[in-house]
């Protein structure tokens, strides 16, 4: 019996699949009762439970699992073992056009759509306009789907999936393809299906989309589980797993902390305890250049050159973390070069409590071309700016990376936590101020060009 409130739970669920080298050896292992096959096993005791009215994240590089793992919930896959129970109306948007045959009208792939998904003609007939309306279609509805744009199609099968009112919403990346502005307008969507209770799973490479919208998110590799949790510090394990070393982050740490001892650089003597508050004002040692604490601080990159320091400093030139909104501060970095580089990219980007990235800054977007180090040499790299921030706690992520690939060399996460305090007036419910210039004036002000 499922308890009460859960829309999805699994339990030990596990696909594989027999790949013949040959078509016709499934035939001849039939005959000869002799193994033909190799057995690739697509998810592996994967367990998972969601709740009703949650959005769930999904991270994981191609062929880690995810989308066999949302085949199996909306029932289109059969699972090989475990047990799967899910309760509700399922749609499913699982690849760009599903249910939708490309020869026939817009118009008769939403019927045909819409049938699929286990509407009756009557209730399609009530949506119709609805979904025209919303998918922005209605001068291309009645042409082929397959002369539509790979937009159009996106926006026309989002637009029929989330006309239903499912209990449980599956989405495999199809957010990532059509413009922004039907983007948001999908956005828009999900947030008042969440309103109304509906469970989300969302597939998506994009850590802001999983930050800012999911309660929780996971990450799949090689068809398991390799973590869960909070969607900020999922995000970073999951920019760990693509960018980071291949050793185990357990290696890069032991490894990160001998490099330092061996540097003649100092310690802060609390550094290594998961709880350890530097004190900045009395100390410029590297302050954060040690083994950190997954839950605060993640660390990595292939070590090419080193994070010596780094810190935020006020209009006073003294190190802080609080910072009044409106004054001028200076993020910088201390960086040691432990190899040739040739195509370096540098920088620091600031996010808000769910991991959203505000604002960034690197040498590439600063017109600078990609930086040439030398093995040796000490670098430090500065970004004056005025902090214009709303009230709140915000984290710097700060490091080195090479330009082509975007590899990482060092990578901090949440280097750098600092507080807002706002000045009165400044903002509303915004959290950026961008210094405007507001005027109301008479008569016709604006010179039109001709």
């Amino acid at each position: 019996m499922t308890e009460a409130g859960i829309a999805i739970r699994a339990i030990g669920l596990c696909k594989a699949y027999h790949c013949y080298k040959h078509p016709v050896d499934a035939l001849l292992e039939l005959v000869m009762r002799r193994q033909r096959h190799d057995r690739f096993i697509a998810l592996d005791n994967v367990n998972l439970e969601v709740r009703q009215g949650e959005i769930i994240g999904i991270l994981g590089r191609n062929g880690a699992g995810k989308s066999t793992l949302l085949k199996l919930i909306a029932g289109t896959l059969e699972r090989s073992s475990g047990d799967l129970d899910v309760h509700g109306r399922i749609t499913a948007i699982l690849e760009l056009g599903t249910g939708f045959h490309m020869d026939y009208t817009g118009r008769e792939n939403i019927y045909m759509g819409g049938l699929c998904l286990g509407m009756s003609r009557c209730e399609i007939d009530e949506k119709l306009e609805d979904i025209i309306q919303f998918s922005e279609l209605s001068d291309f509805i009645d042409r082929p789907f397959k002369t539509y744009s790979t937009g159009m199609q996106a926006r026309l099968t989002f637009s029929t999936a989330t006309s239903i009112d499912p209990d449980i919403m599956i989405v495999d990346e199809a957010l990532s393809v059509g413009d922004a502005r039907f983007q948001l307008k999908c956005f828009n969507r999900l947030q008042q299906m969440r309103e109304r209770q509906t469970t989300i799973l969302l597939v998506s490479h994009d850590t802001n989309t999983i930050t800012s919208l999911c309660d929780r998110a996971m990450i799949l590799e090689s068809g398991r589980v390799y973590a869960e949790g909070n969607p900020k510090r999922i995000s970073v394990a999951y920019q760990n797993l693509l960018f980071g070393s291949s050793k185990t982050k357990k290696d890069m740490l032991i490894e990160r902390a001998g490099d330092l001892k061996n540097s003649g650089i100092d310690k802060d003597p609390d550094s290594n305890t998961e709880n350890a508050q530097p004190d900045k004002k009395n100390s410029k040692q590297p302050r954060n250049g040690t083994v950190v604490s997954s839950e605060t601080k993640l660390r990595y990159g292939s070590g090419e050159a080193r994070l010596l320091d780094w810190g935020l400093l006020n209009d006073q030139g003294n190190d802080c973390n609080v910072i009044t909104s409106g004054t001028a501060c200076r993020l910088y970095m201390i960086l040691r070069i432990m190899a040739d580089l040739d195509d370096m990219s540098v920088g620091f980007a600031i996010k808000d409590r769910r991991g959203s990235v505000l604002w960034g800054v690197t040498n590439i977007t600063q017109k600078y071309p990609p930086y040439q180090a030398r093995s040796g040499e000490t670098l430090t790299i500065v970004a004056d700016c005025t902090m214009w921030l709303a009230d709140g706690d915000y984290f710097v992520t700060l490091g080195v990376a090479h330009l082509d690939g975007g590899d990482k060399i060092d990578f901090v996460e949440d280097a750098i936590e600092f507080k807002i305090i706002g000045t009165s007036g400044i903002f509303t419910t915004s959290i950026i101020n961008l210094q405007t210039n507001f005027r109301i004036m008479d008569g016709n002000a604006i010179k039109i060009k001709k």
